[in-house]
């Protein structure tokens, strides 16, 4: 259904008004609505200034638009309050596409990401108000059949039943690349079958996808337990072409940053890490292909690249990228490393710093030796106080520390935690008093398909008190800032949601109708109910709250791992008695490096585990710091050339950032010559600080201040310098 007049007159008013402007987004390339031969809308389950600086969304866009060229393809974004309310007050569906402003009932069909646990009790929320039935088994073929996937498909189980119906019509397991454009591509050319056969035929020619036993009102009395298996997709060997580079500038504060992916997976074995088991074997982008994507992004209007790892220090080949992209880009940005490598690799410390790197994020995770081995962390104390120590050297601004708390720490482990607290307030009283530094606690979430998915549960607030009431102590008597990740309730409700049975679709869909949802913070109320349902359908027992067995029934046990299913229970044992062996990378900075296999299966080939085991970090050495310290510094000198362009009306209203990636991606079309030059561009009349608020609706002529490397030859385009044709039209 089209909702254009609600839209037309209310769109300046909502929340997320910049998703909805009355002028289609030109880079989403869509061709009129009535006239395309295939329509999917892609859904976020969290509003978007929330999702804005990831990429799932983006990435179907990518596989929908490979796929199917010709393609009419949309977005839509959890509304936050405001808009909710806006919505339910006048009739509109929650599910509207932001470029179409039509309802999901409209399109072929529906693409839903599903990124964390809490999110996903949004989705029989979102269906409830959109007129869509909650169940597979009621939708009919008046509905395009709902796709689901995402980082969090193997904790999905609250929205299964256990006779195997689902709130989408399929789940998808395992990473997209490649199989999603295959999956869309046969769900366009078999359009001409009733909906479940169009999925059966999907699943049976692509790899992760399991079908809902009650898709299209066939429903079924088979039980989820003994569905037949469906393997996990892996992206073997990633290259450039699965990388995301082909998407549109959506309309926020992120529109010119863009997320470059290093490697896929994680080599370590954390117990607690549900993407370290998730997305194993660790596989990288050889250097050669992260550079190619590179040079996408920067023509789809990046000036600055956030590099996209777990840890982005493990690729082999991390400080040559440093220095090549740092040459191409703006700005550079990484976040999440390896402490022990941060520690052993020569040079790369320093060679982060020298790249503009001022705030650095450590996982320590344990707050003692014993807690980081039962986390199996990997993570001696020498590499800890030794990166420190650096750290308190260098010219930065900030250091976060992040910790986890498990319930299993004794006093013992506190008073470890209090003398590391002290010793690193006398280290920087000495090196850096000013230096700003952040203790960030979590509480353990035991997640599904990790080995302390077997560890019992501490779902009573009481029992944490004795351990963060001291950690906070430690933090704030030696003058650090203690924070806290989530409150109470959403932590409970987090643990539940991971760990619980089929049986949760009951209370997660009731709460829905009562109005719960998930937006910045839970409802009030959430889990005092949620709990309340467990204790009343007897499910706050010994068997879900205790310590579980090598043959536990965990859900979702259909879903084939790489992972030897007996290798969780034998990690889970080890992390228990303390014994952390490590794990599989190759020695840092050695050439020829070599490690031992922990047998965990992952690696399908010889060649995969040989990659693994064999890994050596690739380090410059030379000129190299001479080299990097010489582009950054002459990046931080460069001055801008001003010239005067002309905008189209079809961009008013466009945030900053979008109107200034738009415009780099217009003046690499006109001038490709300018690729390796020219750096950024941004509007320097109308949307400065002062005058954004006075200026809406920007368009016409205005003046850009163009950031390149040389404004001589290597500026020079078909129509010679910067500025030599007066005004440029852009669009």
């Amino acid at each position: 259904m089209d909702y254009h007049e609600f839209f037309t007159q209310h769109w300046a008013t909502l929340q997320q008004a910049s998703l909805y402007t009355p002028r289609p987004n030109p880079t989403f390339g869509n061709p009129p609505f009535d006239a395309a031969p295939f329509r999917a809308l892609i859904v976020r389950l969290s509003p978007f200034r929330d999702v804005e600086r990831s990429t799932p969304h983006l990435f179907l866009f990518q596989a929908a638009r490979r796929a199917l060229p010709a393609a009419y393809v949309d977005m839509a974004f959890f509304p936050p309050q405001r808009d909710r309310e806006a919505f339910l007050r006048a009739g509109i569906p929650l599910w509207v596409g932001t470029q179409s402003w039509r309802g999901a009932a409209d399109f072929d069909v529906v693409l839903v990401s599903n990124a964390y646990t809490l999110e996903l009790i949004n989705l029989p929320y979102l269906l409830l108000h959109s007129g869509i039935p909650v169940w597979a088994s009621a939708r009919g073929a008046d509905f395009p059949p709902i796709l689901l996937g995402g980082s969090n498909a193997l904790a999905t189980q609250a929205i299964l039943t256990p006779a195997g119906d689902c709130m989408a019509d399929a789940l998808f397991f395992g990473e997209g690349e490649r199989e999603v454009e295959t999956l869309l591509r046969l769900l366009a050319e078999n359009a001409h079958l009733p909906k479940r056969a169009r999925l059966l035929s999907a699943a049976a020619q692509t790899t992760g996808l399991w079908v809902a036993h009650g898709c299209n009102g066939q429903q079924s009395v088979e039980s989820v337990q003994s569905v037949e298996s469906v393997s996990k997709a892996v992206c073997a060997a990633p290259q450039s072409d699965d990388l995301l580079t082909v998407y549109p500038l959506l309309n926020g504060e992120e529109a010119g940053t863009a997320r470059l992916q290093l490697n896929f997976g994680c080599p370590a074995f954390c117990s607690f890490c549900f993407e370290g088991y998730d997305r194993k074997p660790y596989r990288e982008v050889a250097q050669a292909d992260v550079l190619a994507a590179a040079q996408q992004l920067k023509r789809g209007g990046a000036a600055a690249v956030d590099l996209y790892s777990f840890n982005f220090n493990t690729q082999a080949e991390i400080l040559p990228l440093l220095l090549a992209l740092n040459r191409r880009f703006d700005r550079v940005s990484f976040k999440s490393q390896r402490v022990d490598v941060l520690a052993s690799a020569p040079g790369m410390l320093e060679a982060e710093v020298m790249a503009d790197k001022r705030s650095f994020t450590l996982g320590i995770e344990g707050i003692s030796r014993r807690m980081r081995a039962f986390l199996h962390k990997s993570l001696p104390d020498a590499a800890i106080h030794g990166v420190l120590a650096r750290l308190l050297r260098q010219k930065i601004r900030e250091i976060k520390l992040f910790y986890i708390l498990t319930g299993h720490e004794t006093e013992a482990d506190l008073a470890e935690f209090r003398d590391f607290a002290r010793d690193l307030r006398d280290m920087q009283q000495r090196a850096n008093r000013g230096l700003r530094v952040i203790f960030s606690f979590g509480l353990l979430v035991r997640m599904p398909f990790t080995p302390l998915r077997y560890d019992r549960l501490f779902l009573e607030e009481a029992d944490w008190r004795p351990v963060i009431g001291p950690a906070k102590s430690a933090c704030e008597t030696n003058g650090f800032e203690f924070r806290l990740a989530a409150p109470w309730d959403e932590y409970a409700a987090s643990q539940v949601l991971a760990l619980g049975g089929y049986w949760l679709h009951a209370p997660v869909l009731a709460l829905a109708e009562q109005g719960h949802c998930y937006d910045l913070s839970l409802t009030p109320g959430y889990w005092d109910a949620l709990r309340g349902w467990l204790a009343e359908n007897g499910h706050w027992d010994a068997a879900f709250l205790g310590e579980k067995g090598p043959d536990y029934a965990f859900p979702l046990a259909f879903v084939q791992q790489r992972i030897a299913p007996d290798y969780f229970y034998k990690k889970y044992r080890q992390a228990m008695a303390g014994e952390d062996e490590g794990y599989c990378l190759g020695e840092v900075g050695q050439a020829g490096g070599s490690s031992h296999c922990l047998g965990c299966d992952a690696c399908a080939t010889p060649k995969e585990r040989a990659a693994i085991l064999t890994h050596t970090l690739k380090l410059p050495g030379g000129t190299y710091l001479r080299d990097l310290e010489a582009v950054m510094t002459a990046k931080w000198r460069l001055k801008p050339v001003y010239v005067r362009l002309w905008l189209p009306p079809d961009v008013a209203g466009a945030e900053p950032a979008w109107l200034n990636a738009w415009i780099m991606q217009q003046l690499l079309q006109m001038f490709p010559a300018w690729e390796d030059n020219l750096l950024s561009v941004q509007e320097s009349l109308f949307t400065t600080k002062d005058a954004l608020r006075r200026y809406a609706g920007l368009y016409g002529e205005t003046v850009f201040a163009l950031k390149a490397w040389e404004g001589g030859e290597r500026g020079r385009g078909g129509e010679g310098e910067y500025g030599s044709r007066g005004v440029w039209e852009c669009g």
